[in-house]
């Protein structure tokens, strides 16, 4: 076997190891991580697992970013819906509302916040993932009150929105926030954020 082929196979491997770390971290968070499972799921002997990826630690900083690094690209299209509808239907997928994988992505990142307090080598990742999401809602916002805001001002709102939505990803996914309030919640904000100040 060439090695091309073999550099390919190893690729090929170590891709099927993070879909099923990411699947794990969705599922069941960072402490469900277990190598036997992850092994299982991906189809590999754990030995195979600490030959790409040197401990249980270096395993799920790697499913995070590349978790991150999906979920945050994954917003969907505006279809029949007004501007408004289609930004409050983003940040309640990101809270993990509706139950379409909103609460895989939600896991996620809650896991990736909370394992960034004690990895700091996660940080970049967590901090673009945050970046790509606050443009991708700056859009949602511009789109919603039509082109033309002071740019200053929407990325404002898009971080104060983002912000809104960890934290209620954070009582909803601990069972201290019913996701029926956490929805009306977003409901209810995204229009007051979109007016803007008072003038």
């Amino acid at each position: 076997m060439g090695s091309a082929s073999v550099a390919s196979k190893r690729a090929v491997t170590r891709a099927q190891i993070l879909d099923a770390t990411v699947e794990a971290i969705g599922r069941e968070g960072v402490a469900g991580i277990r190598i036997d499972a992850v092994a299982a799921a991906a189809g590999v002997s754990p030995g195979l697992i600490y030959y790409h990826f040197a401990n249980r630690q270096a395993l799920v900083r790697a499913g995070l970013v590349e978790a991150l690094e999906r979920y945050t690209s994954q917003s969907r299209s505006p279809g029949g819906r007004d501007s408004v509808a289609h930004l409050v239907d983003e940040l309640q997928r990101h809270i993990g509302l509706p139950e379409d994988g909103g609460e895989g992505r939600g896991r996620v990142r809650t896991a990736a916040m909370e394992a960034a307090v004690f990895d700091p080598e996660l940080l970049p990742a967590l901090v673009h993932s945050t970046q790509l999401w606050e443009a991708s809602v700056a859009r949602l916002i511009e789109r919603a009150r039509g082109e033309g805001g002071d740019p200053v001002e929407v990325a404002g709102v898009a971080e104060a929105l983002t912000a809104i939505a960890d934290g209620l990803r954070q009582r909803v996914l601990s069972g201290t926030l019913a996701r029926d309030e956490a929805r009306r919640m977003v409901a209810t904000i995204v229009p007051v954020l979109l007016a803007g100040p008072a003038g």
